[in-house]
């Protein structure tokens, strides 16, 4: 009870304070409302001001940690890979790259590949002319995203292009980043490379095939694009 009534006499003596004129300017006065009103407003201020120093100086140091923003040119460069050839007869295919466990496809290791390109050449032989049909099937190891296309005639070449690093993908000359460094700005940007492979089939022959033998030559070769940043510079600090 003694508590209560001490702070009851003290909120008393406040509100007598807030009702009472402390000065009186000619015909107007200054209640204590209006000097209390003043001086909290004045607090207030003040504890805001040090709030968004405070938040400032945190943000600056503790959550960024100095992390500065870089860009660089990017350079692509091509980059001849494995390669196998041969002949395949109606019906035949052959396997390469990670199905035929030939590691000369392996490139899982290389951090900075912006995509490939598998190829197949082919050329017809023999027969009563065009009309066949070829068939290539190409994927990775993960097999992420396999791919099958087809040719018909006398020969041709089929391409498919293979995306390792979307980032670099998506940028032409330049690209930025924010990093804490120029080496830790290269590292985010590198990704593991794929062990490729697929199937070619020389799926269905010419309509003169049964009175002619006829085969197809073939030429399957992989291709890299890799990269590298070049002229790195802070453009600004965070």
């Amino acid at each position: 009870m003694g508590l209560g009534k001490t702070l009851g006499d003290g909120m008393s003596k406040f509100e007598n304070y807030n009702n009472s004129d402390v000065y009186k300017l000619g015909n107007y006065s200054v209640t204590g409302r209006i000097v209390s009103g003043f001086i909290g407003f004045f607090i207030i201020i003040l504890m805001l001001m040090v709030t968004f120093s405070s938040a400032a100086n945190s943000f600056m140091v503790s959550d960024l940690g100095g992390s500065k923003a870089f860009v660089g040119d990017l350079v692509i460069t091509e980059v001849d890979g494995p390669s196998v050839s041969g002949t395949l007869n109606p019906g035949d295919s052959i396997d390469f790259g990670y199905i035929a466990s030939d590691m000369a496809w392996d490139h899982i290791d290389n951090m900075r590949i912006s995509y490939f390109d598998v190829t197949v050449d082919w050329d017809a032989n023999g027969g009563a002319g065009g009309g066949r049909q070829v068939t290539f099937d190409v994927s990775s190891q993960n097999d992420t995203n396999s791919q099958s296309q087809t040719d018909n005639g006398g020969g041709g070449t089929i391409t498919a292009s293979w995306v390792v690093n979307q980032e670099i993908m998506l940028n032409n000359e330049t690209i930025s980043n924010n990093a804490d460094s120029m080496d830790a700005f290269l590292s985010n940007l590198e990704i593991s490379g794929e062990w490729m492979g697929g199937t070619f089939t020389f799926s269905s022959s010419s309509t003169g095939s049964i009175l002619l033998s006829e085969s197809v030559d073939y030429t399957i070769s992989l291709k890299m694009y890799t990269w590298d940043i070049q002229d790195i510079r802070e453009i600004q600090e965070l």
